[in-house]
């Protein structure tokens, strides 16, 4: 045989085989890409697995790390992404992917360490402080023995997940198959979602039904809130679209119920064309609606925003600032009853995932949240939290048994104990009744009762915590008491005795700055800022108003009214009758700042100029309700379109600065005035205001 012919022939059956396998492995990364896309992880792993088994190409390593984490299979996905990152040429986001895992999986002291590295390559990242700071507080945050949490009877293979309490029931949102739309999810079998309702009969949930045919569509249907009335519904939709990102496009809708049935929906009246606005929550009052948004102005992922009622209308949208909202991404708020705002986050310091916060709004600012802990929280996404305070139950919903499931909860009452008290005055026996006692745990109010006539008081806590009470009454000195569990040893009362002292008055004048005509109505908020503590009144039709107080304390006054601007006074110690001026805010009111100055046609802002903004700052700070247009102008004329590029950048300056100091960007407004024969400053234009 012909050995030349024999070995091109060898040659060119290598060649073809090869080839072959070149084309099946494109077909591979191909496929298993599509997918991935498609959102369709279960079926692109095998493919991707496939693939890289003979190619070593990150980015499908990634993309196939982040399936094993889309199917719950955190162990496949920590062994490749340790791999990566223990490669020599591993980068910084590999160090980042190993690290987010080895927290998943509550390897805190692990998870720190890349952490670390991943920081040395990336130190701007200001989000991996946040992750360095939850891996060395996440063992401090209680035991999940002091609720119990179970997933409810009515949960399917579907996602599921609680949104809002109706009618003495449940509305939850579900994906279970329906007669309105088809599959779109082959791994999970989701159908396109809808709002069911159940109640809860006996220890079961009943079956649940569609809540109204009227508000069912072929789109999904999700997050929902009602007004205290139940007469009104907001609820997300998705309306078939998707924004600038190709990503689908949520919108608010709101319905109203009438004649046994609910209106078409109207579209909210700030969902926009090219971003998304969903899960709304309006408060008990009717008079804030909270939802999410990645509109413009916001601080990256979706942010939660509120809009104050305005007659039959709603205010502009207004950022709860960078305290809440993160570069990650801020779900799914709750406004309960107890004043408290629950939302979920994957941007706070977490065990994972999503995780569901708590903050309130105090002294006129959202403060910074708090992890709510176990059994809430877990190495998955915890998210929808929402409380029935008729019943003492409450729901979330997690996917950390591989669905989006609901969850009930509710106090272990094994794990709980009366904590009761006695008080008296100091030298005496006798007890003091209507004392005003504070239950305080890490300096948040968890619970208040007036003691009974025979000075008893008791709360209801958990065994094994500690507390604080605050103890109030006029007459008596403010007195701070520290719990521990042993105090409650053999059953006894805890006996706390007052020391009688006089109290201050405070007495104010409000009035009109411009008229000097007084202002009846107005409300203030009296601040004890040792104990955290507010009393609040109103000023009656001369406007004058009186709070008495416990002396040897700071105080803060907060006098507000609608359609005035806010007036703080800080650290009042009571010793005179004071005379507070409110300004009556009107649209297109405008701030001169008439010592900003530029160096040599330039836009950075100078010292002066910031101390200017400063006052500007604290002005938003105590009215967050106020947006702003800052204006630009220049008096010295270098063509048209030259001075408005110059003066756009002095206003973003501006801008930028006060964006340092927390203010939320979708507050603040450009303009770019340009040539200004009169000065060259910067303007400050209240633009609205409630």
């Amino acid at each position: 045989m012909n050995i030349k012919l024999l070995t091109t022939i060898f040659v060119a059956i290598v060649f073809s085989l090869s080839s072959s396998l070149v084309s099946a492995q494109n077909r591979d990364l191909s496929r298993g890409q599509h997918l991935f896309a498609k959102k369709e992880y279960k079926l692109a792993i095998p493919y991707l697995k496939k693939y890289t088994q003979n190619h070593n190409d990150k980015s499908v390593k990634r993309n196939l790390i982040f399936c094993y984490i889309e199917t719950n299979q955190d162990n496949k996905a920590l062994i490749l992404a340790q791999r990566m990152a223990n490669a020599s040429k591993a980068e910084a986001e590999d160090f980042l992917n190993y690290a987010n895992l080895l927290k998943k999986v509550h390897k805190y002291v692990e998870a720190k360490e890349w952490y670390l590295k991943y920081s040395k390559l990336k130190p701007s990242d200001n989000i991996v402080l946040q992750h360095i700071q939850a891996c060395n507080l996440i063992n401090e945050i209680i035991d999940d023995s002091l609720y119990i949490a179970k997933p409810i009877n009515i949960n399917t293979q579907q996602t599921d997940y609680s949104t809002s309490l109706y009618n003495d029931g449940l509305i939850f949102v579900s994906g279970r198959p329906n007669k309105y739309s088809k599959q779109i999810n082959k791994d999970k079998k989701d159908h396109y979602f809808n709002l069911y309702f159940t109640k809860k009969i006996g220890s079961k949930y009943a079956i649940p039904k569609l809540l109204s045919e009227d508000l069912s569509t072929k789109y999904n249907e999700g997050s929902a809130s009602f007004s205290a009335n139940e007469k009104f519904i907001y609820f997300t939709r998705n309306k078939g679209t998707v924004d600038i990102n190709g990503q689908a496009q949520l919108n608010i809708y709101m319905s109203r119920f009438a004649k046994g049935k609910w209106d078409k929906p109207e579209l909210f009246q700030y969902a926009g064309d090219d971003y998304s606005t969903g899960h709304p929550s309006i408060s008990k009052d009717g008079k804030l609606l909270f939802f999410i948004s990645n509109m413009p102005g916001g601080y990256g992922g979706t942010d939660i925003y509120y809009c104050r009622k305005q007659g039959f209308s709603w205010g502009p949208p207004i950022n709860l600032g960078p305290a809440i909202n993160t570069t990650s991404d801020e779900m799914f708020p709750y406004i309960c009853e107890d004043g408290y705002l629950y939302f979920a986050s994957s941007g706070h310091i977490g065990f994972g995932g999503l995780d569901i916060f708590k903050t309130t709004f105090e002294k006129n600012h959202w403060k910074y949240p708090v992890n709510i802990g176990f059994p809430f929280n877990s190495s998955k996404d915890d998210f929808a939290y929402i409380f029935d305070f008729k019943n003492k139950i409450g729901y979330f919903s997690s996917n950390r048994n591989g669905n989006d499931d609901i969850f009930e909860f509710e106090k272990n009452i094994a794990k709980l104990n009366t904590l009761k008290g006695v008080i008296s005055k100091i030298g005496s026996t006798n007890p003091i009744d209507s004392v005003e006692v504070f239950l305080v745990d890490r300096n948040i109010i968890l619970d208040r009762t007036y003691n009974k006539p025979d000075g008893s008081f008791k709360f209801n806590v958990f065994k094994d915590q500690k507390y604080s009470l605050i103890i109030q009454k006029k007459g008596f000195k403010t007195k701070r008491v520290l719990y521990f569990p042993q105090n409650l040893s053999k059953n006894k009362n805890i006996k706390i005795r007052l020391e009688e002292s006089p109290w201050a008055n405070i007495k104010a004048f409000v009035k009109n700055q411009f008229s000097s005509k007084p202002i009846k109505n107005a409300n203030v908020e009296v601040v004890n800022k040792t104990y955290r503590l507010s009393t609040y009144c109103n000023t009656d039709s001369n406007g004058n108003f009186s709070a008495d107080v416990d002396p040897g304390n700071y105080y803060d006054l907060i006098v507000s009214k609608p359609g005035y601007y806010t007036t703080v006074l800080s650290n009042y110690t009571y010793d005179e009758i004071l005379s507070v001026d409110l300004i009556k805010t009107k649209g297109n009111q405008t701030i001169e700042l008439h010592t900003s100055t530029f160096h040599n046609g330039g836009w950075l802002l100078t010292e002066i100029t910031k101390g200017e903004l400063n006052n500007v700052i604290e002005i938003l700070n105590h009215n967050p309700d106020i947006l702003i247009e800052v204006r630009a102008s220049t008096k010295v004329d270098s063509g048209n379109r030259e001075n408005k590029e110059l003066c756009l950048k002095r206003a973003t300056e501006a801008k930028n600065y006060m964006i340092s100091q927390g203010i939320p960007a979708n507050r603040i407004k450009t303009k770019a005035i340009g040539f200004n024969t009169r000065s060259s400053c910067i303007v400050v234009k209240l633009v609205e205001s409630f």
